[in-house]
């Protein structure tokens, strides 16, 4: 019998999106492959602290055991967390110790947002010579700066809305920066480094962008301030799977979003009920088309690896590029497994494609 490929699933993480990548991780270690695969969750708590259990398949919190009242359930998940592993809760001390990492043969990266998912935890695994599904650290760092990646997509002719950036030094001249612009007001604004709709905003004003950004400085360093270009929102993923012993990348099918708020925000996206999310979308077969190749595009041009997601509002017919995720969520009912589900690939298999990718580009670039 073929010994099983021992990996470490990644969860958690410093960033703003810590409480997504822990219900996406609950997913994914739940999925994988048991036949072909032993799982050891690693917590990365808020500190950035990495809790590794001695064992693998170590027991997950149970829902019912979890708080879901606001700002309780990272909290009440770390500590069912280390209990059932029995790891002392931590507060500081050393991030990582890499004898922990000792044994594994790939980890799949459940992060989100922040070092997880800009290029800073692939370096550190390449680092130490561990593979990780996903893509690498100049596609990640690219994908996660919203600024550069619309340069980039511009240089591959897809079309891109309007856009500055100002920085947090530039906060005593945000009123002239905006007034100096060609931009159309209302615009939207977004951190340049963020992810999941996190400290976003529409603004109709200058005087309301002023006010926006004056308060997000305080947390972030760098703001991309866009038109706001209205239409249909979707979003649509590519994967990398295999075929006759090859990677081949292949296009998903779009999902439509209709939030029931104005905007697919951080609260649309994440409150049970906040969108409605149409799998495939409602649209024509050539503009289905045309979103496929336009996210295949994107994810070969920032040079992504195994999987990636990009959206897209679409007005008089004409895609906009909003932003391609190198790490999307993987909640049972996140967008990737809803299309996954609609063109016939079952999750397991495309953990299995993510983590048989990460092994060979260990084996080929050796």
């Amino acid at each position: 019998m073929q010994k099983p490929t021992l990996v470490g699933l990644l969860l958690g993480g410093s960033s703003s999106e810590h409480e997504i990548s822990l219900r996406s991780s609950r997913f994914i270690y739940q999925t994988i492959d048991r036949n072909k695969y032993r799982v050891k969750p690693i917590l990365i708590s808020k500190t950035g602290v990495w809790l590794v259990p001695k064992a693998f398949e170590g027991e997950f919190p149970l829902e019912s055991e979890l708080s879901e009242s606001e700002g309780q359930f990272a909290s009440s998940f770390e500590k069912i967390f280390c209990e059932k592993q029995g790891i002392p809760i931590p507060n500081q001390g050393p991030r990582v110790n890499l004898s922990d990492l000792d044994g594994l043969d790939v980890v799949f990266n459940g992060l989100h947002g922040g070092s997880g998912e800009d290029g800073r935890v692939q370096g550190f695994l390449e680092t130490i010579d561990l593979p990780y599904t996903g893509s690498g650290v100049l596609a990640s760092a690219l994908a996660m700066d919203k600024k550069r990646s619309n340069l980039l997509f511009q240089q591959l002719r897809l079309q891109v809305a309007p856009n500055l950036e100002i920085e947090k030094k530039e906060i005593s001249k945000i009123k002239q920066i905006l007034e100096s612009s060609n931009l159309n007001f209302p615009v939207f604004i977004k951190p340049t480094l963020g992810g999941s709709s996190v400290s976003t905003s529409p603004a109709s004003s200058i005087r309301e962008a002023i006010q926006f950004l004056e308060k997000g400085f305080e947390t972030e360093e760098r703001f991309l301030v866009q038109e706001l270009i209205r239409g249909t929102e979707v979003s649509i993923g590519v994967v990398e799977r295999i075929k006759d012993n090859k990677f081949s990348l292949e296009p998903l099918v779009p999902t439509e979003i209709r939030p029931k708020s104005e905007f697919f925000d951080y609260k649309a996206k994440y409150t049970k009920g906040g969108s409605e999310e149409i799998t495939p979308a409602p649209i024509s077969e050539s503009l289905t088309k045309e979103l496929q190749a336009q996210a295949m595009k994107a994810h070969l041009g920032l040079g992504c690896r195994g999987y990636s997601r990009t959206d897209f509002i679409i007005q008089d017919q004409i895609p906009y590029i909003l932003e391609t995720n190198t790490l999307p969520g993987m909640t049972g009912t996140s967008l990737i497994p809803q299309q996954a589900k609609a063109v016939g690939i079952e999750m397991v298999d495309l953990f299995d494609w993510l983590l048989e990718r990460a092994l060979w580009e260990k084996k080929h670039t050796n």
